[in-house]
């Protein structure tokens, strides 16, 4: 079986989460596409600054200019490309299905309609992100079925990869993040010591580097196991911590979002909502917006 050699997390918690040098296996047929895709290529990792010098130009079909090719990746990896080109083999050239891409991923985050690569495009494209895709041939919504061995079942294991270490104080944030979508669906969580006999395995990996993608939720069927992974090089901060600097990161937050995922929840382009996909800096952690209700009360009905 091919392995892929990975850095993880050991968390020591001080004024954020800390990196401490650990290193761990874990199987490429555990880890989803999107994630392969990401650490394969550490694409995210220098993609911003290749962004940039293309959003201040005025640009129209036919132009080139460097840095398109990795705008076109970033489409399509998220689903607002229609293409059948590798990634690999995207030229600099503007076209038109360029152009549609961005008209759709405007509309997807309430941007003005343009077509072009200005300023509020740029600054959402920028930003650190979920790495789930938005849309998944052409679908914005997720189709759910409960995906644990059995569906009557309503406690829900989850364990931490052992290689992470993590601490009490890491452990009590999980919790209460899970006891929160406890409270709006039929399901119980508890940790378990046993990581490979969990329904919900959580690793924290090294992705692509800080403030690009922060991580994923993942659903794989065919063992009914979900995952939680999460970016090893972001700065975590914790619950009882203040977000500052622009590099920090809630993690509370992106946990919220995750479990949403593996709940049945897609992207949002609800700002406020949890699963939006971009990471704001303000902490998201309270199931009181609208979108996120009533989407996990169509799944699980109304918990009385």
């Amino acid at each position: 079986m091919s392995l892929l050699l990975l850095s993880f997390l050991f968390a020591d918690v001080s004024e954020s989460i800390s990196i401490a040098p650990a290193i761990g296996l874990i199987s490429r047929s555990r880890i989803p596409f999107y994630l392969k895709r990401i650490i394969s290529s550490k694409f995210f990792s220098s993609i911003w600054n290749k962004f940039k010098s293309i959003f201040s130009k005025a640009l129209k079909i036919g132009d080139i200019a460097n840095g398109i090719s990795d705008l076109k990746e970033y489409l399509q990896f998220f689903g607002y490309l229609n293409s059948s080109t590798l990634h690999s083999n995207f030229t600099d050239e503007f076209t038109e299905n360029l152009q549609s891409g961005i008209i759709k991923f405007q509309r997807y985050f309430n941007l003005s309609v343009t077509g072009q690569l200005d300023k509020d495009t740029y600054n959402i494209i920028s930003q650190p992100r979920c790495g789930v895709p938005d849309i998944v041939n052409g679908i914005t919504t997720t189709l759910f079925k409960p995906w644990w061995r059995n569906a009557e079942k309503k406690l829900l294991t989850y364990g931490f990869h052992p290689k992470n270490n993590v601490t009490d104080d890491v452990k009590s944030l999980f919790q209460d993040a899970f006891n929160r979508w406890s409270n709006v669906t039929s399901l119980e969580f508890t940790e378990t010591t046993s990581f490979n006999g969990s329904d919900i395995h959580i690793a924290f990996l090294t992705l692509d580097g800080k403030g690009g993608t922060v991580g994923g939720g993942y659903i794989n069927n065919s063992v009914n196991v979900g995952s939680i992974y999460l970016n090893a090089d972001e700065q975590w901060m914790l619950s009882n911590e203040n977000v500052i600097d622009d590099d920090d990161v809630d993690l509370e937050s992106v946990v919220m979002h995750q479990i949403g995922h593996l709940l049945g929840l897609g992207h949002s382009y609800v700002k406020e909502a949890i699963m939006y996909p971009i990471v704001l800096p303000e902490k998201k952690i309270k199931l009181v917006n609208v979108d996120d209700l009533q989407r996990i009360q169509q799944i699980y009905g109304v918990k009385t």
